[in-house]
């Protein structure tokens, strides 16, 4: 009778035991991949701020002086457009074009509303970085840069850093891009939680410490072709 008391026990605090460890590994699996993830966010966010400052810092390149009013075409909070000589010489050659001209080219950034995240009461946007680049007789091409969770990317000042609606009097562009993986591995609490006012509670701050918009990038470009 001792023998199979202490069996069932063995069994009991074995089971325990396995629970207690499935739970160490379930947490610990969940931080590893949020951690990557977080990681991988910021790579990402780097990648599309590289591209857009490449890029920005063309506005105005090789555009003569009697057009250096039109250098800025469009500038709204999530979409820029301007124009510079790409393919002027050899020199500022671009992949994959093999051919040189004077005629002005374009580059527009559109940031425009990707998917809408649903996680039940709280709702997340992923906005889409569209890039088009039209170097004539070429037709334009359209590429996606990345995903961001912002849309109001770009702001517009003067020589002296004060805001401008104009885009004549625009000196330099501010690029703010903040981003966040919708892709997190949720805790086994937050999937479980019912719809109680506590529960919502608990699932608002649950979410905003995972998919917490602490990566983000804010970038001022001086364009030396537009102080001219």
């Amino acid at each position: 009778m001792t023998s199979f008391l202490d069996i069932i026990a063995g069994i009991f605090i074995g089971g325990i035991l396995l629970i207690i460890a499935y739970s160490a590994l379930a947490s610990g699996n969940q931080a590893f991949f949020n951690f990557n993830s977080d990681a991988m966010s910021q790579e990402r966010l780097a990648d599309i701020s590289d591209i857009m400052n490449y890029d920005l810092r063309k506005m105005g390149y090789g555009v003569p002086e009697v057009d250096r009013f039109k250098i800025v075409n469009v500038a709204q909070a999530n979409r820029f457009k301007f124009i510079a000589q790409l393919n002027l010489n050899s020199k500022a050659a671009i992949g994959g074009v093999g051919f040189y001209d004077a005629n002005t080219d374009t580059i527009e950034y559109n940031i425009t509303l990707d998917e809408v995240v649903n996680y039940g009461d709280t709702s997340l946007s992923v906005y889409r970085v569209e890039r088009t680049l039209t170097m004539p007789p070429n037709a334009p091409q359209t590429m996606t840069v990345g995903k961001i969770a912002n849309s109001n990317v770009f702001r517009y000042m003067d020589q002296l850093g004060n805001i401008v609606t104009n885009p004549l009097a625009t000196k330099m562009v501010e690029v703010t891009l903040s981003t966040f993986d919708p892709r997190v591995v949720l805790s086994p609490a937050m999937v479980s939680s019912g719809t109680t006012a506590a529960d919502s509670t608990y699932r608002r701050e649950e979410l905003r410490r995972l998919l917490r918009t602490s990566f983000w990038r804010q970038t001022r470009l001086v364009s030396r072709n537009l102080r001219r």
